[in-house]
């Protein structure tokens, strides 16, 4: 079972690389480095804190690079023809796709009968960008979930093939729940990759109802998710 993962640079995916390999074998990873343009504020203190906890929590405090993790190749977009033919030639069973942009049909093609999408939300509630971000700006503390989907043209909307609930703790903080999010897709990406041993093909469930599709979050609603989480983790304290 040959796995290629399609994803960006972020210490994140380089732990949900290392983590998968513990039980897959991954061929290759393709690293995507155009990142996207936005034309409001999205930053917020919060977010400086995420990479250094997450690089304590998963190396000790120095993240190795994707080289060190996996045989990697760089591209601008994996939509060029470039990208695209060095992810056939990999000749993979498997692609697993992390946080890049939305991709072509022709990539969707490579792997019919095992292509799938990790998305760190509800799809049914949340599609789109930061979507654990806008459940807690809801309110909606119940669909904080990962959720693996097969890969589909239309962003977010493939059947559901695993949800794993992503785990608050008392007295968490914000800059801790994308560590939460990115542990919750290696069980969710675990039985995904089980179905395609035992099937030679992974299938879900169709959605539901397609959830709205969100963008970025604006830095002003930022605040008011920080707000709202660490109220939420203080009761949860509390009730302990």
């Amino acid at each position: 079972m040959r796995v290629v993962i399609l994803t960006t640079h972020s210490v994140r995916r380089r732990f949900l690389v290392r983590e998968l390999r513990n039980f897959a074998s991954v061929e290759r990873a393709f690293v995507e480095t155009r990142g996207a343009e936005v034309p409001f504020e999205t930053d917020h203190p919060f977010e400086a804190k995420c990479r250094p906890y997450e690089t304590d929590s998963w190396f000790g405090g120095k993240a190795p690079s994707f080289s060190e993790i996996a045989d990697v190749e760089y591209f601008e977009t994996l939509n060029s023809p470039d990208a695209v033919e060095a992810i056939r030639a990999a000749r993979p069973d498997i692609i697993i796709v992390f946080g890049t942009g939305k991709l072509s049909r022709e990539i969707i093609s490579i792997c019919p009968r095992g292509c799938v999408n990790i998305h760190g939300g509800d799809p049914e509630q949340y599609r789109g960008l930061d979507a654990s971000l806008w459940a807690v700006y809801h309110g909606d503390f119940g669909a904080l979930m990962t959720t693996v989907q097969i890969l589909a043209p239309e962003l977010d909307c493939g059947d559901i093939v695993a949800q794993h609930a992503v785990m608050v703790t008392p007295g968490m903080k914000l800059h801790a729940l994308r560590r939460a999010g990115t542990e919750s897709a290696i069980p969710a990406l675990r039985d995904a990759l089980r179905e395609f041993a035992k099937d030679g093909s992974i299938s879900g469930r169709p959605l539901a109802q397609k959830g709205r599709y969100y963008s970025h979050m604006p830095s002003v609603l930022k605040e008011i998710c920080l707000k709202r989480f660490e109220r939420h983790t203080d009761r949860l304290l509390e009730a302990a």
